[in-house]
């Protein structure tokens, strides 16, 4: 499992700009399509908005075509109940709505959520 901390990655206490989103999201993608479950940690954020995680989180669901593997794969942590609550009945269920006509680029090897790590 790869560690990720949201502020190391962003350089930042503040995740709400589009640029940071992507920086997020490109770190995330990566891991993923290189099937490495993630344990993403938002320790030391101070704010945080629906935005940034559309940007970050969100766009997953358009490039993976298994989501209930990507639902498992990603470990949230450190992140306050209010905002854990945005992210799974909101940000998540908007995107799979949103892309779920598109065309998906990568699968993810389900052999990722084996406890081998």
């Amino acid at each position: 499992m790869i560690k990720i901390n949201v502020k190391d990655v962003i350089n930042n206490t503040i995740a709400m700009s589009t640029e940071d989103g992507q920086k997020l999201f490109k770190v995330l993608y990566e891991n993923i399509k290189s099937s490495n479950k993630v344990e993403l940690s938002f320790k030391g954020i101070d704010i945080l908005i629906s935005h940034f995680l559309n940007e970050s989180i969100g766009k997953l669901y358009e490039k993976f075509e298994n989501w209930d593997v990507l639902d498992k794969v990603i470990t949230y942590k450190d992140i306050d109940d209010d905002d854990l609550e945005l992210l799974k009945e909101k940000v998540i269920p908007t995107a799979k709505n949103h892309f779920k006509t598109s065309n998906k680029e990568d699968m993810i090897d389900e052999s990722i959520l084996d406890d081998k790590f």
